[in-house]
């Protein structure tokens, strides 16, 4: 559904993008990931249209951007990090503009502004001026225009960021809902964001693509740099300092998060976490050692990059 071969962009002598090579299948939903400066941005205005890159080519559904930009972005719905909202409209009002622009028939177009609607969950406030909607809501409307019209491809520039934590699960529910009916590509700098929203990541670091992920595998990288962050009571610091020394095994490690009197915090570094755990359960108590809490601590895109690249 999306070609790309050997994309590269330079403003003079300064690299943005160089070689990208990469295909999305239908139905697909892709997380485009990196770090601020690697070229996210870049690449999806490429896509879309609003930049010419200095050399290699990109096709839609078998069009090329550049040889056929009016085909290829008919079949594009387009979400910037910023949507390009009109905050003096309704959103109905504003959904039935943008639906004009992209000239649907006006046979069609309130049939589909209430599919859209329906599908982004704005039925109540669809007669709201959009300038009193949440940033929430907002992203919402600019996700409902983006597809208005049906297009085979969505493309989302950091569509959950600025969002409080409930805003973000909804958002990724909504985006995970449009897999198989679109193929999604979505960019972030935020690996957390959009974990569980994607079939496959492709990670892209100083404008080259470095490496591609399924998500089982990313899965299977991400439990194995997660640090397990356990706090425990009951004895002193250097007690448990000293507990959690006789459970490691092999190459496990720990640091201290944080200790005090009363508690202590520690980060675990294992291989066999599962295995861990059942140690620490088994003994704990026979200690006098209470177990405060247990979790998996969340990997960051930082921690990846360093680890692959």
């Amino acid at each position: 559904m999306i070609q790309v071969s050997n994309l590269s962009k330079f403003y003079g002598e300064k690299r943005a993008i160089s070689g990208l090579n990469f295909k999305l299948e239908k139905g697909e939903v892709v997380g485009l990931l990196g770090l601020n400066g690697a070229g996210k941005t870049t690449t999806i205005r490429i896509l879309t249209g609003f930049l010419i890159p200095s050399s290699g080519d990109a096709q839609i559904d078998g069009k090329s951007i550049f040889d056929f930009p009016l085909e290829a972005k008919r079949k594009i719905g387009y979400l910037p990090e910023s949507p390009p909202l009109y905050e003096d409209f309704t959103v109905f009002d504003y959904l039935q503009f943008v639906g004009r622009l992209k000239q649907i028939s006006e046979s069609e177009l309130l049939l589909e502004i209430e599919r859209v609607i329906l599908k982004t969950n704005l039925k109540d406030v669809q007669d709201k001026l959009i300038s009193t909607l949440s940033l929430g809501f907002r992203k919402r409307v600019g996700i409902a225009q983006s597809i208005l019209g049906n297009p085979e491809v969505v493309i989302m520039d950091e569509p959950i960021s600025g969002l409080d934590p409930k805003q973000i699960v909804e958002i990724r529910n909504l985006i995970r809902s449009l897999a198989g009916e679109h193929t999604v590509l979505i960019s972030s700098h935020i690996l957390s964001e959009i974990y569980k929203t994607c079939d496959k990541f492709l990670f892209l670091h100083k404008g080259a693509l470095r490496q591609e992920l399924s998500f089982s595998k990313l899965d299977e990288e991400m439990s194995r740099l997660a640090g397990l962050e356990l706090s425990l009571s009951g004895k002193t610091k250097e007690d448990l300092t000293s507990f959690i020394q006789s459970l490691l095994n092999g190459s496990d490690t720990f640091s201290v998060l944080q200790s005090s009197s009363e508690e202590s915090t520690f980060v675990i570094q294992s291989q066999d976490t599962k295995s861990f755990k059942e140690r620490l359960f088994q003994v704990a108590t026979q200690n006098g050692i209470q177990i405060e809490s247990i979790k998996k601590q969340e990997v960051s895109l930082e921690q990846i990059f360093m680890e692959k690249i």
